[in-house]
């Protein structure tokens, strides 16, 4: 299937996708922290637009590879992350900006003004090389970069 979002055009394996992720477990199942508990809970409230997104890539919104809270303000969690997606980029450009490179390290930043808002509060980006892949994840893939705005939803005191 062809998607066109933003700057971005990608030829994404639907059905690959769907059987990746129908066999992959949540999130909580491979944390068991706050962040992630919360995480799996507040998508379910992510805007129709983005729902639709992940519907129409077959990407179980609940399972990404890796998500994380960079920081939280009045019971609204900034969350990062990223998922795996069957397919590759035909057009487009990683949101990563290189700040410092040596012999020992990289040091990148992701660019938010560079992602596409999906609905309100999530915006995603894409690029060819990917982290934390799975070793059975359909080849080619892309990863999915996120930076999202959730709240607070579980049933005790934001730890964040």
């Amino acid at each position: 299937m062809r998607l066109i979002l933003g700057e971005y055009i990608l030829d994404i394996n639907v059905e690959e996708n769907k059987n990746f992720y129908n066999n992959e477990i949540c999130v909580p199942e491979g944390c068991n922290c706050d962040g992630c508990n919360n995480y799996e809970k507040a998508v379910e409230r992510v805007s129709e637009e983005t729902k639709k997104l992940f519907e129409r890539i077959g990407v179980d919104i609940k399972k990404p590879a890796e998500v994380y809270v960079n920081y939280s303000e009045d019971d609204i969690l900034y969350y990062g992350g990223f998922y795996h997606i069957s397919g590759r980029i035909i057009t487009g450009e990683s949101p990563w900006k290189l700040i410092q490179k040596t012999e020992e390290t990289t040091t990148s930043q992701l660019a938010e003004n560079n992602m596409i808002s999906i609905g309100e509060n999530f915006k995603v980006a894409f690029q060819g090389e990917c982290a934390l892949i799975s070793e059975n994840f359909p080849k080619p893939s892309v990863q999915m970069e996120i930076s999202a705005y959730l709240p607070w939803v579980l049933d005790k005191p934001n730890t964040y």
